[in-house]
């Protein structure tokens, strides 16, 4: 950290593509809230859920690792491992386009609808990845253009469908995918010529050396993360169909705010706390941390103050009438609740990743997946939909003492700032035995 003002313009930089592109995928869920039935925004907001936990996938098997990976020491290792990546990206998001399409037909979007979506969801992951490369190699610049141009093209969007009162699943997953694909160039020519035309099949088999070190205890923690944070989704819109799950999403709207801030700045941070951690990293970690803590937390008060100053004066400028004004109130006091705990672990989280710690944090959130999955069912069955999110919140809590506990055992064994898989031996050893890193 350089100071005040040097913090302030990284912030900012972190905060401005990721706030833009939020808010205005934000403003179209806005807008087909009004537009699409109960049943209809229920398979929308499922579908999205279900391509960020592609994006939550993404991050454990490439963008999580790619900060530590690519700043090593060795040109020829680090140029081995990022055709390694790139071509393993192109293959997974294949497997990407299947899932989500096939989740949306089951849904029961017809055939287009569903290919189209699928479309989105490959390429979104194509620049997810994209996005987490421009922060590694120290060019986040990029990732913020590439999420402007997607704002604009979906506010552009946003603006014919709440002009002509038109639109549907099909508009909303051809909007999506436009803007997705129009944020590409902005990576650079060189970088898309490196992922579509310098990729080939034997490279990807360089990235098991990945799985093994990084990526499979990473992945174990998103899934049971995935679990305890969204738990309700799946079991909601199972057990009592995606109509019982509209409320809650639309509830759910209103934190849209923090949840953006903690999602940038956690990849942001992510990749310059490894490269602090690094070899040629220096100095204390804890200035960052709490200077991440508290512009969360800021960001928190000011989205609490605006969901009171909302429901309070005008909540029909947002929600239809059709729902009802005390289960909004109830919904967005149970998520902020979520989210605060959420924002409260939230550095101590990217640390650990930044610092390898990849096992403790997968046991971490499997112990919390398991109490958020039983008080989610518990609650379905003792109350209505919306008291769910009460079994999120257990969850998200125990997650978060775990962590807590987890950065402090870390940070007493040896400062983090030299204590790193890269360059202490007690940590790297104890990285090999428990294949580093949440």
């Amino acid at each position: 950290m350089t100071g005040g003002t040097g913090s302030g313009v990284r912030y900012l930089t972190a905060l401005a593509g990721p706030i833009l592109s939020a808010g205005a995928q934000f403003l179209l869920s806005l807008v087909l809230l009004r537009i699409l039935d109960d049943h209809a925004f229920g398979r929308l907001s499922i579908l999205l859920i279900v391509i960020q936990l592609g994006w939550g996938i993404w991050t454990a098997l490439f963008c999580a690792p790619m900060p530590i990976l690519l700043n090593r020491a060795n040109p020829a290792a680090v140029a081995a491992v990022e055709r390694a990546l790139l071509s393993a990206n192109m293959l997974c998001c294949a497997c990407g386009f299947a899932v989500v399409a096939a989740t949306a037909r089951m849904l029961g979007e017809d055939n287009g609808t569903a290919l189209l979506f699928g479309g989105y969801g490959a390429v979104s992951l194509l620049r997810w990845f994209a996005r987490a490369h421009g922060y590694a190699i120290g060019q986040p610049l990029r990732t913020t253009a590439s999420d402007t141009i997607y704002a604009l093209v979906l506010l552009a969007g946003v603006g014919w469908m709440a002009a002509t009162g038109l639109g549907s699943m099909r508009a909303a997953a051809i909007l999506l995918l436009l803007g997705a694909v129009a944020g590409m160039p902005a990576f650079g020519g060189s970088y898309l010529s490196a992922q579509f035309l310098r990729i080939r099949l034997r490279h990807a088999g360089g990235y098991p050396a990945v799985w093994r070190e990084h990526g499979r205890w990473s992945l174990l923690g998103v899934v049971t993360t995935e679990a305890t944070a969204n738990a309700h989704s799946y079991l909601v819109t199972l057990l009592r169909g995606p109509a019982a799950f509209a409320p809650i999403a639309a509830a759910g709207l209103m934190i849209r705010p923090i949840t953006v801030a903690m999602n940038a700045l956690g990849e942001f941070e992510r990749a310059r706390l490894a490269r602090h951690l690094g070899p040629e990293g220096a100095g204390d970690t804890g200035p960052t941390i709490r200077l991440f803590r508290l512009v969360l937390v800021a960001a928190w008060i000011a989205t609490a103050i605006a969901i009171v100053v909302l429901l309070g004066a005008a909540p029909w400028l947002i929600f239809p009438p059709r729902y009802a004004f005390g289960a909004l109130a109830i919904g967005a006091a149970l998520w902020m609740l979520v989210a605060f705990v959420r924002l409260m672990r939230m550095p101590e989280s990217t640390l650990l990743q930044a610092a390898g710690a990849f096992r403790p944090l997968a046991m971490a959130s499997l112990w919390s997946s398991g109490l958020s999955i039983v008080a989610v069912l518990a609650l379905l069955f003792l109350a209505t939909p919306l008291w769910s999110i009460v079994g999120v919140l257990g969850g998200e809590a125990l997650f978060a003492m775990l962590v807590w506990r987890e950065a402090r055992r870390l940070a007493n064994r040896r400062p983090l700032a030299q204590a790193t898989p890269h360059n202490d031996p007690v940590i790297a050893g104890e990285a090999e035995t428990l294949e580093c890193r949440v």
